[in-house]
């Protein structure tokens, strides 16, 4: 008696399971539609994780990323022109003489960030660095780069 009432409930499950199968085993429009939301979902966070990753590689970049270069033409005494470098350093908070230095080297403005970060050092000058833009160009010695990068910018 228990096994023929087993039996028949195994049989119930089974026709259940089936035709929840064949009834269901198609997806609904609006089963289709929150499965393409969440793949549309899926990608975007792809993509925004793509965006804060480059986000993230730009604040971590050198200083020089805030640093505007032209090229111009300058005359010397005798008037003739000679191709120079010039360009807008900006310094934020928190900057060092060695950023300084660093950006005036690969910009061109030096050959040496290290002789100009021992000249700011012999002078008493790498710790004074001011908050701006300041202007500079390749026909600086180091005394007027330093005058330049200490003055306070308004």
């Amino acid at each position: 008696m228990i096994r023929q009432l087993l039996q028949l409930i195994g049989v119930g499950c089974l026709t259940a399971g089936a035709v929840l199968f064949f009834t269901n085993g198609d997806i609904s429009s609006e089963d289709k539609e929150y499965v393409n939301q969440d793949k549309a979902i899926a990608e975007l966070n792809r993509e925004l994780a793509t965006v804060k990753a480059a986000l993230a590689d730009a604040q971590k970049g050198t200083k020089a990323d805030k640093e505007t270069t032209v090229s111009t033409q300058k005359s010397d005494e005798s008037g003739n022109k000679e191709s120079g470098i010039k360009m807008i350093l900006t310094l934020s908070s928190g900057d060092t003489s060695k950023d300084a230095s660093d950006s005036l080297e690969k910009s061109g403005i030096i050959k040496s960030a290290s002789e100009f970060e021992g000249y700011l050092t012999k002078n008493g000058l790498s710790g004074k660095m001011q908050i701006g833009q300041h202007e500079v160009d390749s026909s600086m010695d180091f005394a007027e780069l330093a005058k330049e990068l200490t003055t306070v910018k308004q």
